[in-house]
C-alpha cells in the first residue's frame, strides 16, 4: 500500500488498521469514557478525541507529535471514525492534549487496568519488573537526567521507564517514569509500593540482579509477598561457587542439542534459597567469547608495539577539543583533552593466564528467592522474564517510544501513556488472533495493511465506505468481538 492517502475523483484512501483497533479496544476497555469522566479539557477538541487519535496514530505509524497530527489529518481514518472536526486538529491542540494526559497518565491508565482486569483477568500470583531508558533530543524536560543509557546513547539526556507486567498473559499493568539518573533498586521500591495493593496474597515478585537489595528483598517479604532475583556478581559469591563441584549437581534437563542444565540449591540461616546453575550450553558461549576477547587484545597489543616501533611513543597520544555546557549559566567552555594508550608490560602469555582465570566459572550463574522452589522451577520462571524484555523491545522498535521529541515532563508522561496504551492493544489483539508465537511487529505489520475506501457526494458527504486490502488475517481482526 502506498504511505500517503490516495484521491481518485471523490474516493479517498485512508490507513484504517489502527483507528479499527483502537476503537475495538475502546468499545471494550472505555478509555474515552475513562477520560471523558474526568472533564478535564473543557473547551476544543475534546482530550479523548486526541488519545484515540493519537493511539490509532502510534499504532499505524509512530512518529512526531507534529507528524502524528499531519499523518491523522491527511492518511489515517481517524477523523471519520473518531468523529473530529477536521479543522480542530492542530499540533498545538495535540501539545496541549498530550500535557492534559500526562498530568493524569498514572490515573488513566489505572481506570484502563481495572477495565482489562474485569474483561481479561490480570493474574498478578507471579509478577516481572524491569526498568529501560528512553533519551531526548531537547534538554528542557527536569525529569530528562543524563545517567547509565540503556540505548547505548550516553550524550543524550533520557528518563527512566519501570514496568510491571503479569506472567501467563504478559499484561503491562503498570508503568513509571523518573528522573533518568535514577538507578533501578531506589526505582523498584517507587515501583512496588504502587503495585502493591494490586498484588494477591503470596504473590512472587520476579526482577533483575540490577534492582536486588538488602533493603529491597526486606521490602517483599515483610509486606507478605516473595521474590525470585539474579544475585549480583561478588567475590564472595565467586568463592561459593568454587567451592562446588560440578559433579554433584543434579541434572536438570537437557536441550535438544545435547547440552545439559545442572543445579544446586541451599537455603541460609535467613530462610532465603541460593540456587547455582551450570549450563554447558552457555559455557560454550562463554569460553567462545573469551577467545574472541583475546584475539582481539592480542592483535590491539600487536598493533600499538608496531606504532611505537615505527613513530615512537607519542604516536600513542592524541589531543581532541571537547565542548563541555554548563547547565548554570550557559556558558561554553572549549577544553583541550590529551589521550594516551598505554602498553601494558605483560606478554601475550601473562595476558592469556588473566582472561582465563575465570574460565570455571563459565556456565555458571545463580538466583534467589525467598520462596522453596524447586531449582528446574526458579529456574523457568526466572527465564520467562524474557517477556517484559520483549515488551520493552516492542515499545522502542514496533510502537517507536525513542526519542523524545516533547520537552515538559507532562508531556514526556503523555507520550509514554500513549505508546503503553498501544502497545496494550495490540498484545491483547495478539491474544485475541491466537498468535502469540508470532512477534509483535509481524502483527502490527499485518494490521498496517488494512485500508478504508470513502466516497464522498460533491458536498463533502459519505456515500459509502469499505475496507481494502483484506487477508485472511484481517478479516478475521475485523470479526473479533473481543465484548
Amino acid at each position: 500500500m502506498d504511505t500517503t492517502s490516495s484521491i481518485f475523483g471523490n474516493i479517498l484512501t485512508l490507513h484504517a488498521g489502527g483507528t479499527e483497533l483502537t476503537k475495538q479496544m475502546d468499545d471494550t476497555l472505555g478509555l474515552s469514557k475513562i477520560i471523558q469522566s474526568m472533564n478535564i479539557k473543557k473547551k476544543g477538541l475534546p482530550l479523548e478525541k486526541i488519545a484515540l487519535s493519537l493511539v490509532s496514530a502510534r499504532i499505524d505509524k509512530p512518529d512526531s507529535v507534529w507528524r502524528s497530527v499531519e499523518h491523522i489529518k491527511q492518511w489515517s481514518s481517524a477523523l471519520t471514525e473518531f468523529d473530529i472536526d477536521h479543522d480542530k486538529v492542530h499540533p498545538k491542540t495535540y501539545y496541549r492534549g498530550l500535557e492534559a494526559l500526562g498530568e493524569n497518565a498514572d490515573n488513566i491508565y489505572s481506570q484502563v487496568m481495572n477495565n482489562v482486569d474485569g474483561k481479561f483477568g490480570l493474574d498478578m500470583n507471579y509478577v516481572f519488573m524491569d526498568w529501560t531508558s528512553s533519551y531526548l533530543d531537547g534538554n528542557k524536560c527536569k525529569l530528562a537526567k543524563h545517567g547509565y543509557s540503556k540505548d547505548h546513547r550516553p550524550d543524550r539526556p533520557q528518563v527512566k521507564i519501570g514496568l510491571a507486567t503479569t506472567a501467563g498473559k504478559a499484561i503491562p499493568f503498570h508503568f513509571s517514569v523518573e528522573n533518568g539518573n535514577l538507578v533501578d533498586a531506589p526505582h523498584f521500591r517507587k515501583d512496588y509500593k504502587a503495585i502493591e495493593p494490586r498484588l494477591p496474597k503470596d504473590a512472587l515478585i520476579v526482577f533483575d540482579k540490577g534492582a536486588k537489595s538488602k533493603g529491597n528483598c526486606k521490602l517483599i517479604r515483610e509486606s507478605g509477598h516473595d521474590y525470585l532475583s539474579a544475585i549480583k556478581d561478588t567475590a564472595e559469591l565467586r568463592a561459593k561457587i568454587e567451592q562446588i563441584d560440578k559433579n554433584s549437581m543434579l541434572e536438570l534437563f537437557q536441550y535438544e542439542t545435547g547440552d545439559k542444565v545442572f543445579g544446586y540449591w541451599n537455603r541460609n540461616s535467613e530462610g532465603v534459597y541460593g540456587y547455582i546453575y551450570y549450563d554447558e550450553r552457555r559455557a560454550k558461549k562463554d569460553a567462545k567469547k573469551r577467545q574472541k576477547k583475546i584475539k582481539k587484545l592480542l592483535k590491539e597489543k600487536e598493533e600499538l608495539t608496531k606504532k611505537i616501533q615505527e613513530k615512537g611513543a607519542k604516536a600513542l597520544t592524541k589531543k581532541k577539543r571537547k565542548k563541555v555546557t554548563k547547565e548554570l549559566n550557559d556558558v561554553v567552555i572549549t577544553t583541550e583533552v590529551t589521550i594516551q594508550k598505554r602498553l601494558a608490560k605483560k606478554s601475550d602469555e601473562e595476558i592469556i593466564v588473566e582472561l582465563e582465570a575465570d574460565k570455571d566459572l563459565d556456565g555458571i550463574f545463580t538466583l534467589e528467592s525467598s520462596r522453596n522452589l524447586k531449582p528446574k522451577s526458579a529456574l523457568r520462571l526466572y527465564r520467562r522474564k524474557d517477556k517484559i524484555e520483549k515488551l520493552i523491545s516492542d515499545l522502542k522498535n514496533v510502537h517507536m517510544i525513542r526519542p523524545f521529541r516533547v520537552w515538559t515532563d507532562n508531556a514526556i508522561k503523555g507520550a509514554i501513556l500513549i505508546c503503553m496504551i498501544a502497545t496494550l492493544f495490540s498484545g491483547l489483539l495478539q491474544q485475541a488472533m491466537c498468535c502469540l508465537r508470532r512477534t509483535k511487529k509481524t502483527v502490527v505489520d499485518r494490521l498496517r495493511r488494512l485500508t478504508r475506501v470513502i466516497k464522498f457526494d460533491d458536498f463533502g458527504n459519505i456515500i459509502w465506505k469499505e475496507f481494502a486490502n483484506l487477508t485472511p488475517f484481517l478479516r478475521k481482526f475485523l470479526g473479533l468481538s473481543l465484548g
